[in-house]
């Protein structure tokens, strides 16, 4: 297994660790103080942060040539679809206030940062995806 892709898979399983984390801690919390203190939950997608970390529990191996044109086209293409998708999620949560609320409703700005996390968050969930199926899963 290449080094890419074990970053990927630790970066898949801290996200969704992190997301069924924060789910749960949701849940909890809206059933004892209901929806605008719920969204406390969602601190606890900080565990994801721990996945930045692969990098260093995945060492270089010095003897091995990291990457070919291969791995480089599998990369860009992993970042291309995390970026889009990130993209579509800005899309669609700017947009859809718009269309359901229409023109002339404001919108709270408390919204604009759980934008901007979910879309870092979809960002790395489908890079770590497209690398783990580029390479396949199990190789």
């Amino acid at each position: 297994m290449k080094r890419i892709q074990k970053i990927a898979m630790f970066m898949f399983a801290a996200l969704t660790f992190a997301l069924i984390v924060s789910a749960v801690a949701v849940a909890i919390i809206y059933t004892k103080y209901g929806f605008p203190k719920a969204l406390a939950g969602l601190g606890f997608m900080g565990i994801a942060g721990i996945g930045g970390l692969a990098q260093l529990f995945f060492k270089k191996d010095p003897e091995k040539v990291e990457y070919d044109e291969r791995d480089q086209y599998i990369q860009s293409r992993a970042a291309l679809a995390g970026f889009a998708t990130a993209y579509l999620v800005v899309g669609i949560a700017t947009i859809g206030p718009f269309i359901i609320l229409g023109p002339n409703e404001p919108i709270t700005t408390n919204w604009l940062p759980l934008i901007f996390v979910a879309a870092g968050i979809t960002h790395f969930y489908v890079w770590s995806i497209a690398i783990l199926a580029q390479y396949g899963w199990r190789k």
